[in-house]
C-alpha cells in the first residue's frame, strides 16, 4: 500500500528513478518509487558508458551488475564516412577501462531491486496520471494502482520525475518540450543470432557504421545475441517505405553495407521493432518542489549511447540536490539553479558533438578536435584522441559534478557560435567560404534549441560523495 506523504517521491523506477531512490534511502531519507510497469520489462539502448561505473559503486550496486555476465564494453569502433577507427576506454587514464552492454530488462531490474534494498519504499504497476501544484510549487501526485485498481493521492516535499519521454512534468504539465528538427530520425532494429564481428573492432566494443541519411549500430549482449539497429531520417524513411515494406528496407540497407554486411551473411534475426527518435529538451529541468531528470527532460540521438548515461548523472544530481534540501543544508533556488544548469551544459555538450558527426564531409580529426573544446581539460598540444574518449566515455560530465568544475567551456562555444551566426546574416556573405558553410552546419543542427539560462552554474557548489552524496560548498 502506497503511503498517504513521503519525503521524496520518484516518479518511474528506469535506471535514472532507480539510481536517485537508492541515493536518497541510503541516506536514511523517505523515499517512495511509484513505477508504472511490473519488472523486468523491455526497453531499448543496451549500451553504457564507463562513466557509469563509478555511480554504480556509488549507490552499492556494482558487484551485482558486475557478476550477472553482462558482456564487457572496452571501448567501440567507427566506420564513419571515409574513415575508421577503434577507441579503448583505457588510453584515457584516470577513468574505468570499461563499461557493460546490458539486456536492460536484466540491468533495470537489477537496478530498481537494489533501490528497494537500499531502503527505498518501491511500487510497481502504479501509474503516476497527474502532479499537482500549489501555484508553482509541485506538492503532491494522483495515482492509479493497477493492482488494486483504485487511485489515491501522495504528498511529498520533492519529486523527481524519471518517467521517461512521457515526461508527467515537462510534457504533461508544463507543456514545455521543444523538439530539434535536424534530429528527426527514426530506429529501426532486431536482434541477431550468428553475427561475424570479431574481427571489426575490439570484441565487446560498440560498432557503429554510417549509412546514407543516417547509420548503424551493432551492440553484442551476453545471451549471444546482437542488438542491431538503423538510424534513418524521417524524410529518407518516407521516400524508402514507397517500394516495400520496413522489414525490407532493414535487411536491405544492412546487408548492402559493404562491412557490416559481410558479418551478416550466416545471420538470423527475429522481429523487427521501430520507434521515432526525435530528440528533444524541455524548458525546465527543475523548479520549485521538483526535479526531472533522463528522458523525462530531455532526449538525444543514441549515436554515442548518452542516454543511460544523462539518466544517472541527472538522478545523481537530483539526488544530491534533495537530500541536501531535505537537510536544510542549502536554498531551494540554489539547488535548483545548479541542477539546472549542470544537466543542461552535460545535454548540450553531446549535442553539439552528435550534430557534428552528422557532417560526414569531416573527418575523425574534426570530430578530435570538437571534442577537446568541449571537454572541461584541454588537450591542446597533446592527444586530442583523449578528449574524444573523456566526452564518448561520459566521464567529463562526471569530473565536473564531482570536482565542482563546471567549465563554462559548452555555454562559451554555444554563445561564440551564435554570434558567429548572427554577425553572418547580418553581413553580406559568401555561402562557399568554409567558416560561414561551418557555422550554418552547426546553427542548423541546434535549431530549436534556444533556453540557456544565464544562473552561474558553477556558484561555489559541487557534488559531494563522501560522507553523503549531496551538494556542498567548493570553498
Amino acid at each position: 500500500m502506497v503511503q498517504r506523504s513521503t519525503d521524496a517521491l520518484i516518479i518511474g523506477g528506469g535506471p535514472a528513478g532507480a539510481t536517485a531512490a537508492a541515493i536518497l534511502a541510503k541516506q536514511g531519507l523517505q523515499t517512495t518509487v511509484l513505477e508504472r510497469d511490473i519488472f523486468p520489462r523491455y526497453h531499448i539502448g543496451e549500451s553504457l558508458l564507463s562513466s557509469l561505473i563509478p555511480i554504480l559503486d556509488l549507490i552499492g550496486v556494482h558487484p551485482k551488475v558486475k557478476s550477472h555476465g553482462f558482456v564487457r564494453k572496452p571501448g567501440g569502433y567507427f566506420d564513419w564516412g571515409n574513415e575508421k577507427w577503434s577507441f579503448a576506454f583505457d588510453e584515457l587514464r584516470g577513468i574505468p577501462t570499461h563499461s557493460y552492454q546490458v539486456v536492460r530488462s536484466e540491468f533495470d531490474d537489477i537496478m530498481l531491486k537494489n533501490a528497494a534494498e537500499q531502503g527505498a519504499d518501491v511500487h510497481q504497476n502504479i501509474k503516476v496520471a497527474k502532479v499537482n501544484f500549489d501555484g508553482s510549487r509541485a506538492v503532491s501526485a494522483d495515482y492509479h494502482d493497477g493492482d488494486s485498481n483504485s487511485s489515491g493521492t501522495l504528498q511529498f516535499k520533492y519529486v523527481i520525475d524519471c518517467s521517461g519521454r512521457n515526461g508527467v512534468i515537462g510534457n504533461e504539465h508544463l507543456r514545455a518540450r521543444r523538439y530539434h528538427h535536424v534530429f528527426k530520425n527514426v530506429a529501426i532494429w532486431s536482434y541477431w543470432k550468428g553475427v561475424d564481428i570479431d574481427n571489426i573492432g575490439v570484441p565487446g566494443s560498440t560498432r557503429l557504421f554510417s549509412v546514407e541519411h543516417g547509420w548503424l549500430w551493432f551492440i553484442p549482449l551476453h545471451n549471444g545475441t546482437f542488438s542491431i539497429g538503423l538510424v534513418l531520417s524521417r524524410d529518407k524513411l518516407k521516400t524508402e517505405l514507397a517500394d516495400g515494406s520496413i522489414e525490407e528496407l532493414y535487411e536491405k540497407i544492412l546487408r548492402q553495407h559493404t562491412e557490416a554486411g559481410t558479418t551478416l551473411r550466416n545471420a538470423t534475426h527475429g522481429n523487427v521493432s521501430m520507434e521515432k527518435d526525435y530528440s528533444y529538451t524541455t524548458d525546465k529541468f527543475s523548479g520549485p518542489g521538483y526535479f526531472i531528470c533522463g528522458d523525462a527532460a530531455c532526449f538525444l540521438d543514441p549515436l554515442l549511447s548518452t542516454g543511460v548515461h544523462l539518466a544517472m548523472v541527472s538522478a545523481l544530481t537530483a539526488g544530491a540536490s534533495v537530500s541536501s534540501l531535505l537537510r536544510g543544508e542549502i536554498s531551494e533556488e540554489r539547488a535548483i539553479n545548479f541542477f539546472d544548469a549542470s544537466y543542461r551544459r552535460a545535454y548540450l555538450r553531446f549535442l553539439m558533438l552528435v550534430s557534428s558527426f552528422y557532417d560526414l564531409s569531416r573527418g575523425k580529426s574534426d570530430y578530435f578536435s570538437e571534442a577537446n573544446q568541449l571537454a572541461t581539460k584541454n588537450y591542446a598540444g597533446g592527444d586530442l584522441k583523449k578528449a574524444f574518449i573523456s566526452l564518448v566515455s561520459g566521464s567529463a560530465d562526471f569530473d565536473d559534478l564531482r570536482d565542482g568544475k563546471l567549465s563554462a567551456a559548452v555555454t562559451t562555444k554555444f554563445s561564440e557560435r551564435l554570434r558567429e551566426n548572427i554577425k553572418i546574416h547580418q553581413t553580406s556573405i559568401d555561402t562557399e567560404d568554409c567558416k560561414v558553410k561551418e557555422s550554418l552546419r552547426f546553427y542548423d543542427a541546434i535549431n530549436g534549441l534556444y533556453i540557456l539560462r544565464k544562473s552561474d552554474a558553477n556558484d561555489g557548489l559541487y557534488v559531494s560523495t563522501d560522507p553523503a552524496i549531496m551538494l556542498a560548498e567548493a570553498n
